[in-house]
């Protein structure tokens, strides 16, 4: 798997030791963290605007769906210049100084543009990979998408070229007149993962179905 070359936009010059171009991770960032950023500058305003939504990856794409009711989608379907951003925290780094105390994490950048997947049966094959990255085996156990629901909504594809990762992993890097007298030092880890399961009054004395169940 070849990893990113940098470019322009993607060359990392401040902390550059912590810029990663490293394909594996970046997808592994990108399929881990379920949500990400997607900023633009408005074709109408001029002006900056930015949204917050679910995705998923397949091979070397993004994907993110939304109603064509959306000026923002129709801005992105449009062929708008984009920058998705996804980040992660994954703990408090307690080192000996102010200075020196930081947080570990991950974080993606893609430069790019989206385009729409119009296909519907490309369509249904890439809203049934969503629904197994969110839940597998729940796109087999509920109705799926209609014909005027799929005409309702923006699948739309942005193609992973232009893409870099700054990570932050580790123990406090202490300055050498800061370890003197001894003194604690440590992460405090920031643990994501998904909760329990609520059932709804509907559900009440109905048996999980396979993919809940599994949880």
């Amino acid at each position: 798997m070849p990893n990113f070359e940098p470019t322009a936009r993607t060359q990392i010059h401040r902390c550059a030791h912590k810029a990663s171009y490293d394909k594996a991770a970046i997808y592994q960032a990108l399929d881990s963290i379920p949500d990400c950023t997607i900023a633009i500058c408005d074709p109408e305003t001029h002006l900056p605007r930015q949204m917050v939504t679910t995705h998923w990856r397949v091979g070397d794409a993004l994907y993110i769906h939304g109603g064509i009711g959306s000026s923002f989608y129709h801005a992105l379907k449009s062929g708008a210049p984009v920058s998705v951003s996804v980040a992660a925290t994954d703990g408090l780094v307690l080192a000996r100084s102010a200075f020196e105390t930081s947080v570990n994490f991950r974080s993606v950048m893609i430069y790019g543009q989206f385009e729409v997947v119009a296909d519907p049966a490309e369509q249904r094959v890439l809203f049934e990979a969503f629904y197994q990255h969110l839940l597998a085996g729940r796109w087999q156990e509920i109705r799926q998408p209609s014909e005027k629901e799929l005409l309702a909504t923006y699948l739309l594809r942005l193609p992973l070229t232009e893409v870099v990762a700054k990570l932050s992993q580790g123990m406090p890097d202490d300055k050498e007149e800061d370890l003197q007298p001894p003194s604690w030092g440590g992460v405090r880890h920031y643990v994501h993962h998904w909760g329990a399961v609520e059932e709804d009054e509907l559900s009440h004395g109905l048996a999980r179905p396979a993919s809940v169940a599994n949880l």
